[in-house]
Parts: C-alpha cells; structure tokens; sequence
C-alpha cells in the first residue's frame, strides 16, 4: 500500500519509465464515458465527426501532456503544483473544483457501469453501483504504484475488447450506415458542441495528470512524458467514441441508451461486451477516486488519504443511484461545465512551468500569488463573449445566454479555447514583464 499522500517524492521513492504514462492513460480512456460520447454525436455526416474527434482529442490530449511532464520535476501531485502557481489559499477553490469534478467522473462511471453489469447478470442497479464502488475504493486505497500496473494490464485487455467490439458494431451498421449518411446534415452549433464534449473529456483528467507521473525519475525527458501522455489519451479516447457511434448507428434505435444499444448490436456476445463496458469503468474510476482522495488531502491535510477514499466512494454512490434516471441531460451538462473552470487554470499551470519556468515552491507559496490569479481572472473573463450556455436546463428552464461572438459564429461556443489562450498569454506577458 502507498505510504505517501500528497507529500513530495524524494529521488529515492522514484521509478519507472516516461512510457509508462502511455499504458496508464491508454487504459484509462478505453471507458465506458468516452463510448457513450459517441451517441452524442448522432445527427452529424460521418466525415464531420471524425474531424470533431481527431480535433477535440489531440487539444484535449496536448493538455493533458502538458501538465503530466510537470510531475518528475515537482514530485508533487497536480493539485498541489498549483499551489506554487497560485498561493496556498488562491489555490483553494481549485481544489475544491476538482474534489467536485472527480466525485461527478467516479458518479459519471458508475452509473454506465452499473447499467452494464445489471444488463449482464440481472442485477438491481443499487448492487451493480455497489460491486463497482467496492473494487475501486480497494484500487484507490493501494494506490498509485497498483494503479499503475491495473492499467498497464486492463490496456491490453481493454484494448482486445473494444477491438472486438469494433468488428461487431461495423459489420452490424450494414444498409444502417448509408440510411444514417443520407439522413444526416451539418450544423455548425451541433458540431462545435460535439468538439466541445470531445475536448471537454480528454483535457478534464488535466488536473489528475502529475498525480501519476511525480514518481519518474527527476531526470525523465518531460517531452516524452507529454507525448506518451498525450498520444495514449487520444488514441483510446477517440476510438472508444468512435467505437460508440458505430454501435449507435448499428442498433438503430434512439431511443436506447448506450449500454442497451451495445447490448442489441452485440447479439450472444452480450456479456461479453459488457464486461468490457464494466472493466472500462473500473479503469476510469480507480483514477478518480485516487486522484479525488488528493485533492481533498490538499484541502484538509489532517485527514488520511484512506479515509478520503472511502468519503468519496459513499458520495459518488449516493449521487449515482439519484443520477441513474435522467443520465443524458446530466453527462452533457457535466461535461460541458468542466470546460469553464479547467481551461483557463491549465493556461496559467503552463505559462508558469513553461514560460516562467516554475519549477519549485510549493512548501514555500505565499497565500495568494496575484500573477497566476489574475491571469486565471482575466482568461475567463474574455471568454464570456464566446459563451453559450443555452444547453444548460433545469426544471424551471433553460439559460438563456448567448454571447455576441458565439451569436455571430452560429451559436457556437468555443470559450474553452479563448480562456486557455487568454489566461496563458496574460501571465506569460506578467512573466515578461517581471522577468524585465
């Protein structure tokens, strides 16, 4: 069992190799969140969705890189990095946005997977939720080197099942596949929010992302670490949304959710399948619910990391089986809200590390650090004008917010983009300015 929290990793506790960044997060993302994307994108041409894949994937993936080859040189976890960026107050609320964001993955997860398993064995869905929520308290609860090596196998074993899987959803499209292109048209506001989720996905695990590479060796290549990072990401995350639209296309039904469109294409190989639905979300999981017990440690360091492991498994539990009934609206908004806050923080994390080069003072931080603070402001600040929130409802209705730039592009939003580059360009032009 991992003896460290979120305390620095001296050279003597370090190991391991920069590719071992491709097998955690190849694993990681061959998930059961990623497959159900791809009912998402149902409406699109085909030549469309893949241009929205390849693109949110590899923006989505370079992020995710970028703050992974920040751990061998801190030794520290994600969430604690930002501290030397932010203070060690200024850096609070980002902790807490991720101890949310983590509980809602880990809830996003369960939910998938419990559906699968009470599909396999006929389960109620509140013992499928619970199997799920057993096995990742005990991966999270060993910890990080466990963790490393769950991945390392379920990338093998994922990666046999969705290939699989792939063969049975394309030969099962069939005449369904011409019927659906015939029917399909583009639609710019549609498009850029498939890019959005797409994004949204891949880059969201930012925050976790030196949570597993801050045992490396100081001296591993941070650029191989960002390619292996970022290339096991993408590569998982775009097939296994892929993969999703093929089964969706193949049942040809919209009324079903993801897992029972899978369930209706995969014929007698049902269970087998949805093991891997299952397996895929224990994969994803056992990273939420770690990197979750970290940054409540980084809020309240008085706590054991054991402790907030089982605090989170009973949370998530608890909002799974009250998420179940109404999953879509739920997933959509979810991830779409990620978006706001992660961007423009991942713009300020990189600005420091590489172009201030930061690369030191987490015991040391002050309360607040205005430089990463304010560059955090100002990047979502500029990026209201690019907003639209339409997609988010509640029972007494829906927001009703379009910024005048995403009113001249069609309705499209893409804040997410303009709060990482306006957060990073204000505090690298701060670094300048300091520097001089």
């Amino acid at each position: 069992m991992e003896k460290l929290g979120i305390e620095h990793v001296g050279e003597e506790k370090r190991h391991g190799r920069p590719f071992s960044a491709f097998t955690l997060w190849f694993g990681a993302n061959l998930t059961i969140a990623d497959f159900a994307l791809g009912s998402l994108f149902f409406g699109l041409p085909f030549s469309s969705i893949i241009v929205a894949v390849v693109l949110g994937n590899v923006l989505g993936g370079l992020l995710l890189g970028l703050n992974a080859s920040m751990g061998p040189v801190f030794g520290y976890p994600q969430m604690m990095i930002s501290r030397a960026v932010m203070g060690r107050a200024g850096n609070v609320p980002f902790a807490l946005a991720n101890w949310i964001s983590t509980v809602g993955w880990f809830t996003v997860n369960i939910i998938l997977g419990g559906y699968a398993l009470q599909l396999a064995f006929g389960l109620p869905f509140y013992l499928a939720a619970g199997v799920m929520v057993v096995v990742d308290v005990a991966l999270a609860t060993y910890g990080h080197d466990i963790i490393h090596t769950f991945e390392k196998v379920m990338s093998v074993v994922l990666g046999v099942m969705f290939g699989t899987m792939t063969v049975l959803a394309f030969f099962k499209m069939g005449s369904n596949f011409s019927a659906y292109q015939a029917s399909a048209s583009f639609n710019l506001y549609f498009w850029a929010l498939v890019v959005a989720v797409v994004f949204s996905y891949l880059m969201s695990w930012s925050p976790y992302a030196s949570d597993y590479s801050r045992y490396l060796p100081r001296t591993a290549s941070k650029w191989k670490v960002l390619a292996f990072t970022m290339a096991g990401g993408a590569i998982a995350s775009a097939w296994a949304e892929l993969v999703g639209f093929f089964v969706y296309v193949g049942a040809n039904n919209t009324h079903l959710n993801a897992i029972s469109a899978l369930a209706s294409v995969s014929g007698s190989y049902q269970d087998f399948t949805l093991l891997a639905i299952v397996l895929g979300a224990i994969a994803a999981d056992a990273l939420n619910l770690y990197t979750n017990s970290l940054s409540a440690l980084v809020l309240y360091n008085k706590a054991g990391r054991v402790q907030t492991v089982f605090l989170a498994g009973v949370v998530g539990f608890v909002l799974a089986l009250a998420g179940s009934s109404n999953f879509g609206g739920f997933y959509q908004s979810f991830l779409l809200t990620l978006d706001y806050w992660i961007t423009p923080w991942i713009g300020v994390m990189v600005g420091a590390f590489f172009v201030k080069k930061v690369v030191s003072g987490v015991e040391s931080a002050p309360a607040f650090l205005k430089a990463g603070l304010g560059a955090y402001v100002f990047g979502l600040a500029v990026s209201v004008p690019f907003m639209n929130l339409t997609s988010y409802c509640f029972p007494s209705g829906c927001i009703n917010y379009v910024g005048p730039v995403a009113n001249l592009i069609g309705g499209a939003d893409v804040s997410y983009f303009v709060a990482a580059f306006g957060a990073f360009g204000a505090y690298a032009l701060i670094a300048r300015r300091e520097k001089t």
